[in-house]
């Protein structure tokens, strides 16, 4: 009989612990990897980590700057003036060089322009998401000069310097993104897409450039730098790859669950190439998804698009298509389509529609399909949530 007690309190004693740690498991998952993240970077990851339905914020890089035929005129972009409202997420690029009299990006456009439209974007409701192409801080070329350069920044590297310089200004720039009163200002929590395409040969910090340990080693730099030694605690970070062939390949520069929030895919759809594309990209995406699930990561496709969309239904019948066979394995947070080259007449290095554009139609209903979050339909993301309860999206109806 005692006997029976016994083995009674002791499997009630290993079922509580199993309770304890899955409680502890799920606390964890809605954890950003900074642990001294803002309140508000805190609530972003949980709610992008939460919406319900399976839904994805729309994104389209440097949206408020410029469009096809447009520039630095408020309050415009190609997006809202195609289907009505503003996207979601925000897109925009740090590079190429911070220095003495640098007033501007790789794009043209000036920072403090881009700091008040970051501030704009987030007090819409929106989250905002940096890329960097930087150049290359061995040779003094650009982002695609390929020359191997990891090595000599590293610590203990020749030019290490050289990095910390620029990420000196990087985390004064972070930390300068804020809202709110005088006496009351609050940091705006942003998304850091560092050393992006690691997987690809164009960029100097690329496979053919640097061993994985290398690269493990320079983006856990980068972060510990950011967070340790300039108190940076609005950002969370994406791992991006581009080209991989499974699993082990993803991750095989991958730098730590403590250093990344989001597994990120960049991957872009050609013409010339795109049966093979259709066929690859699901697959790409779904293991990009099962992989964030796996590590208690959000999903996000990081960087996207069909230059000068040529396809008159791409949006529904290819990229609403792909997300939704992606979410099988887990929700995908938010997706990125590239920038609206501005051209005085016409240009064809555009990602998003414009009014009159071939697939701007298709657009629109893209934009109303029920998966789809556009600025109009985004729920408080820098609230805490509720434990328990999925984040609703404005005016969305009921998942099925």
């Amino acid at each position: 009989m005692f006997a029976v007690k016994a083995l009674r309190l002791l499997c009630l004693s290993l079922v509580c612990t199993a309770a304890i740690r899955s409680t502890v498991t799920a606390q964890k998952t809605l954890q950003p990897a900074d642990p001294e993240a803002t309140k508000r970077t805190r609530a972003l990851f949980q709610n992008l980590q939460q919406i319900e339905g399976n839904r994805t914020l729309f994104g389209h890089q440097d949206d408020l700057a410029y469009g096809v035929f447009w520039r630095r005129e408020e309050g415009r972009s190609d997006v809202q003036e195609t289907c009505g409202n503003y996207p979601a997420v925000f897109g925009w690029d740090l590079g190429s060089r911070f220095g003495p009299g640098k007033m501007t990006n790789i794009d043209s456009i000036r920072f403090r322009d881009m700091k008040r439209w970051v501030k704009q974007a987030y007090e819409m409701g929106g989250v905002n998401t940096f890329s960097w192409h930087l150049d290359n801080l061995v040779t003094g070329g650009n982002t695609w000069d390929t020359t191997a350069a990891v090595r000599d920044l590293l610590p203990g590297g020749k030019f290490h310097y050289r990095l910390t310089e620029q990420l000196d200004i990087l985390a004064e720039l972070f930390k300068s993104f804020k809202t709110g009163g005088l006496f009351n200002k609050q940091e705006i929590p942003v998304i850091f897409r560092p050393w992006h395409e690691h997987t690809g040969k164009w960029f100097w910090w690329g496979e053919h450039a640097c061993t994985p340990e290398e690269y493990k080693t320079f983006f856990r730099f980068t972060v510990d730098y950011l967070r340790k030694e300039k108190g940076v605690h609005n950002v969370l970070y994406a791992y991006s790859p581009d080209f991989f062939v499974d699993e082990e390949h993803y991750l095989r520069n991958y730098p730590g669950d403590d250093y990344v929030d989001i597994f990120g895919l960049d991957y872009y759809y050609r013409v010339e190439k795109m049966e093979p594309i259709l066929a690859d990209l699901p697959k790409k995406l779904s293991i990009m998804a099962r992989l964030a699930a796996r590590h208690q990561k959000i999903a996000a496709f990081t960087e996207t698009g069909l230059e000068a969309i040529p396809h008159e239904n791409w949006w529904t019948q290819m990229l609403l298509n792909h997300l939704n066979v992606a979410s099988a394995e887990k929700s995908i947070a938010y997706v990125l389509v590239w920038r609206n080259a501005y051209h005085k007449s016409k240009s064809e290095h555009y990602y998003a529609p414009f009014p009159g554009q071939k697939s701007a139609k298709d657009f629109v209903a893209f934009s109303r399909d029920d998966r789809m979050v556009f600025q109009n339909r985004v729920p408080n993301l820098y609230k805490k949530p509720k434990k328990g309860t999925s984040v609703k999206v404005v005016g969305a109806s009921v998942s099925k």
